[in-house]
C-alpha cells in the first residue's frame, strides 16, 4: 500500500469518525426532544481501483421499528376516541347524578308522588295543592333543564368537530411539506433522517384526531389515507371541512340538518367511514350516545305528561272551574274519530248539579258539531277561541265538571278520552297539536315491515285512506302517504338519524289531521302526535300554577243518572288525587327509546333505568379508556427502548470514536512524517 493511500486512508477514517461524533453529540444534545429518536451512521469499506482506500460514512439512520409505529397510531387513534367518550360521559354523569341522588329525576317523580298521597289525605288543604304544584313545576323544568344540556353538550361536540377538522388539515398540510423536503434532501443525497422525525411527529397527532392508513414511497413520500382508502396526503394534501351548527335542538340530526365531514372538492360525506381518534368520539356522543340519551327522556316525559294529563283530565277541582280552556287549536272543521259518551256537568259553587249532559260523540261530524251540543245546554256555552282553543263555560254563579265517561278519541296510537284529547284539564302542556306526527326509530327503511291495513287520514278535505301491505317498507309507506295526501299538502318523510330511520308526517299548512288504523302499524311503529325533543317543551299548566286550587283533586259522579240537586262533588273527595298518584306509580308501557327496551314499569323506575344506563355506560368507558391508555403507554415504553437516546450508551460510544479518532491522527501524523522522510531522501 503506498504511503499515499495510508494518508487517503487514515485521513477518511478522521473524517467519518469526526462526523460519528457529531451523530453523537447530535443525539445526547435532543435526548428529551419530543419526537426524536436516535440516529447511527455506520462506516463501510471504502474500495478503489480494487484496492481498500480506507472508509466512507454510511446513510445516517434513524432506530426505529416500523411495526411499532404502526401499532401507536392504531393505539392513538383508539385512546383518542375513548378519551372524548369518557370525558363527554362524565359531563352527562354531573348532568344527571350518580343512581339514588336527590337531584336524579326519579327522586323527583317520587317526590311528587308522595305529595300527592299525602293530598290524598286532606284534598280541601290548600298547603298539599301548593306542595304538589311546587314539585310538579320542579319536574317539568327539570326536564327541560336535562334537554338544554344534554343539546348543549351536543353542540359543543359539533364546533369541537368543526375545530378537530381545522387541526387536522393544518397537521396534512404539515405532512406534504415534509415529503416534499424530504423528497428534495433524497435527490441531493443528503439525510433525512431529521425531517422523518419530525413528519412521524405530526403524523403521530393526526392518527390520535382521526383513524389513518399510511405506507412509504420510493421517493421518501409517505401516503397517508383514510379508513376507506381515500387519499388525504399524496403529492398534495386533501382538506377536509365541516360548517359547524350555531344552534342545536333535539331535532337536528346528521344528515338532515347538520353538515357532513365533507372530503376534498367533490365534498364527498365521509362521516360514517372515521371511526377511530377524536373525530369518532365527538361523532359518536353527537349522533348516537347523546341523541339516545335524549330520546330516552323524550319518551319518559311523553309517558309521563299523557298518563298525568289522563287522570287530570278524568278528575276536576273543588269548587270547579267556571270554564275549561283546551291547550291545544282545532279547526270547526275537524273530524277526529270520536265515540263514547262524554258528561258535561253544570254545578252551583257547592258541588250540586244544575243541568248535566250525556253527549253522544259518535255522531257527531266535526268539532263544531261538539261545539253546538255544549251550546244546546242552557247553562254552558262552548266555542274555539281566536286560538283555536276549545272553551267551555258556565253560565251566572255557576261551574262546569266534565267526566270522561266512555269517550274515546284516537289519533295515532294514541287513543284517550275526549277532555284529554282537547286539552281541557292538562296539568302538563307539551306545547304541540294534531299537525305533526312522528314515530319510533326503525334499523331500516328498505326492510319490509310484514303489516297490513289501511291508515285513515281525517283532514280538512275529509277522509283518506292509504292502504299498507305485508311487503312494504318505511320508504314505500312513505311514499304512498305523500302521494295520497299531496293536495292536502301532508307529507311523509323517512329521515335518517346515526344509521337507523324515523318516520314522520307533517302537514305543512298547519291544518289538524288525525290518523287512525286498522291494523297494527301505528301501534308497531309508535306513531304519535308530537315532535322531537318533548322534554325540552313540557312545562306546568300556567293558570294551575298561578292558583294551585285549580288542581284536580276530585272527580264528576259516573252514575248512570244524574238529578238537578244532586250532589256529585265535595271537598273531602280526593279520588282525582289519587288517579293522579296512581299515575306516577302504577306501571305504564313504555316503547323501546334510546338504549332502552320496551318495558312496563313505573315512570321512577324508568327514570332510574336511564341514569343506571348512563352509569354502566360511563363506567364501562372509563374501564375501556383506562385499558387501553395503558396498552399505549407500553407501546410507548416499547418504541422508546428500541428508539430513544440512551446517555450512558452515547457516551460509551464517543469513548470508542474518540480513541478511533486518536488513532487515526496518529496514523496520519505517522505517515506525514514517512512521507517527509522521504522526500527528504530524493532531495
Amino acid at each position: 500500500m503506498s504511503l499515499t493511500i495510508s494518508l487517503q486512508s487514515a485521513l477518511a477514517s478522521l473524517s467519518v469518525t469526526q462526523s460519528q461524533m457529531q451523530i453523537v453529540s447530535s443525539n445526547v444534545a435532543n435526548a428529551s426532544t419530543e419526537g426524536y429518536t436516535k440516529k447511527t451512521a455506520a462506516a463501510n469499506n471504502q474500495i478503489l481501483a480494487g484496492r481498500g482506500a480506507g472508509v466512507r460514512l454510511a446513510e445516517i439512520e434513524r432506530i426505529v421499528d416500523q411495526n411499532l409505529l404502526r401499532q401507536l397510531r392504531d393505539q392513538l387513534a383508539r385512546v383518542g376516541n375513548l378519551e372524548v367518550q369518557n370525558d363527554y360521559f362524565g359531563r352527562m354523569q354531573d348532568l344527571f347524578g350518580t343512581p339514588g341522588s336527590n337531584s336524579d329525576v326519579s327522586h323527583i317523580i317520587g317526590e311528587l308522588g308522595a305529595a300527592l298521597e299525602s293530598l290524598t289525605s286532606s284534598p280541601e288543604l290548600a298547603a298539599g295543592k301548593f306542595e304538589v304544584i311546587a314539585n310538579a313545576q320542579t319536574l317539568a323544568e327539570r326536564m327541560a333543564t336535562l334537554t338544554d344540556e344534554i343539546q348543549r353538550m351536543r353542540r359543543d361536540a359539533d364546533a369541537e368537530i368543526s375545530n378537530t377538522i381545522t387541526v387536522i388539515n393544518q397537521r396534512l398540510t404539515t405532512i406534504n411539506e415534509f415529503n416534499d423536503q424530504i423528497g428534495d434532501a433524497m435527490a441531493l443525497g443528503q439525510s433525512t433522517a431529521d425531517l422523518e422525525d419530525a413528519r412521524d411527529l405530526a403524523i403521530a397527532d393526526l392518527a390520535e384526531l382521526m383513524d389513518i392508513q399510511t405506507y412509504t414511497r420510493a421517493n421518501g413520500h409517505i401516503v397517508v389515507l383514510t379508513p376507506a382508502a381515500r387519499p388525504l396526503v399524496d403529492n398534495g394534501a386533501v382538506m377536509l371541512t365541516h360548517d359547524a351548527v350555531s344552534t342545536m335542538a333535539a331535532g337536528i340530526t346528521y344528515p338532515t340538518v347538520i353538515d357532513a365531514i365533507s372530503y376534498g372538492p367533490g365534498g364527498a360525506d365521509i362521516t360514517a367511514e372515521i371511526q377511530g381518534g377524536r373525530l369518532a368520539g365527538l361523532i359518536e356522543m353527537r349522533d348516537q350516545q347523546l341523541t339516545e340519551l335524549q330520546n330516552e327522556v323524550d319518551r319518559l316525559t311523553e309517558v309521563l305528561v299523557s298518563s298525568v294529563n289522563g287522570a287530570h283530565n278524568a278528575g276536576t277541582a273543588f269548587p270547579s272551574p267556571t270554564t275549561l280552556t283546551g291547550s291545544l287549536s282545532f279547526n270547526g272543521a275537524d273530524a277526529p274519530a270520536m265515540s263514547g259518551t262524554f258528561r258535561v256537568t253544570i254545578t252551583d259553587s257547592g258541588g250540586a248539579v244544575v243541568e248535566t249532559q250525556d253527549i253522544a260523540l259518535g255522531g257527531l261530524a266535526d268539532i263544531n258539531a261538539l261545539v253546538a251540543a255544549v251550546n244546546g245546554m242552557a247553562n254552558a256555552t262552548a266555542s274555539l277561541d281566536a286560538n283555536g282553543k276549545f272553551v267551555m263555560s258556565a253560565t251566572g254563579a255557576n261551574r262546569i265538571a266534565v267526566n270522561e265517561m266512555t269517550s274515546q278519541v284516537t289519533a295515532g296510537n294514541q287513543t284517550t278520552g275526549l277532555a284529554q284529547f282537547l286539552g281541557l284539564n292538562d296539568l302538563f302542556t307539551l306545547n304541540t297539536n294534531y299537525v305533526d306526527y312522528l314515530a319510533g326509530l326503525q334499523t331500516s327503511a328498505t326492510t319490509a315491515l310484514g303489516l297490513a291495513g289501511n291508515l285513515t287520514f281525517s283532514h280538512p278535505g275529509g277522509p283518506t285512506v292509504v292502504a299498507y301491505g305485508v311487503g312494504d317498507d318505511l320508504t314505500t309507506i312513505a311514499a304512498n302517504v305523500t302521494a295520497a295526501l299531496a293536495a292536502e299538502n301532508i307529507t311523509a318523510t323517512v329521515a335518517q338519524e346515526n344509521g337507523e330511520f324515523r318516520l314522520t308526517l307533517t302537514d305543512a299548512d298547519g291544518d289538524n289531521f288525525f290518523i287512525t288504523d286498522s291494523g297494527s302499524l301505528t301501534s308497531t311503529l309508535n306513531i304519535h302526535s308530537g315532535l322531537i325533543g318533548a322534554a325540552g317543551r313540557v312545562a306546568l299548566r300556567s293558570d294551575i300554577l298561578a292558583d294551585p286550587n285549580m288542581l284536580s283533586t276530585g272527580q264528576l259522579s259516573n252514575a248512570a243518572t244524574l238529578n238537578v240537586g244532586d250532589f256529585v262533588l265535595a271537598s273531602g273527595d280526593s279520588s282525582g288525587a289519587a288517579a293522579l298518584a296512581a299515575a306516577l306509580t302504577d306501571s305504564q308501557t313504555f316503547s323501546a327509546a334510546g338504549g332502552l327496551p320496551a318495558a312496563t314499569t313505573r315512570l321512577a323506575d324508568y327514570a332510574a333505568s336511564i341514569v343506571s344506563l348512563n352509569s354502566t355506560q360511563a363506567a364501562s368507558v372509563e374501564a375501556q379508556f383506562e385499558i387501553q391508555e395503558g396498552y399505549k403507554e407500553a407501546i410507548i415504553g416499547r418504541s422508546a427502548a428500541v428508539s430513544d437516546v440512551n446517555i450512558d450508551e452515547e457516551m460509551s460510544t464517543l469513548l470508542v470514536l474518540q480513541n478511533a479518532y486518536q488513532a487515526a491522527a496518529r496514523v496520519t501524523q505517522t505517515v506525514s512524517q514517512m512521507m517527509e522522510v522521504l522526500v527528504n531522501i530524493i532531495n
